[in-house]
């Protein structure tokens, strides 16, 4: 049986509590509370591999591997990815991908 690769798009981000969270689009994953970036991207590439072992294994519906976060995610990132004339550093891109590493865009 072949594995299958998927691709997600992720992004984090500081809150303004000062805590990190994590948001898969793709699947609607959201991983919150962390105390730094590294640990909110540990976390949400755990709740994918999670979330597509449930569904590929486990026979949950496949429909359940697009499922698109809500809007206001996906207007979060649109604020954070809007150029601005006194950004100091580029933001991130990366994908997580099913085998739990990520691939970092600038």
């Amino acid at each position: 049986m072949a594995t299958k690769n998927y691709v997600f798009r992720v992004f984090a981000y500081k809150d303004v509590d000062g805590t990190f969270t994590a948001v898969c689009l793709d699947l609607d994953i959201i991983e919150e509370g962390f105390s730094t970036l590294q640990q909110a991207v540990l976390s949400i590439n755990e709740a994918i591999d999670s979330h597509l072992m449930a569904v590929t294994r486990r026979g949950f519906p496949k429909e359940l591997l697009n499922r698109p976060a809500p809007k206001e995610y996906w207007d979060k990132l649109k604020e954070f990815t809007r150029p601005t004339s006194f950004s100091t550093t580029p933001f991130q891109y990366f994908t997580a991908t099913s085998e739990g590493r990520h691939q970092l865009y600038a």
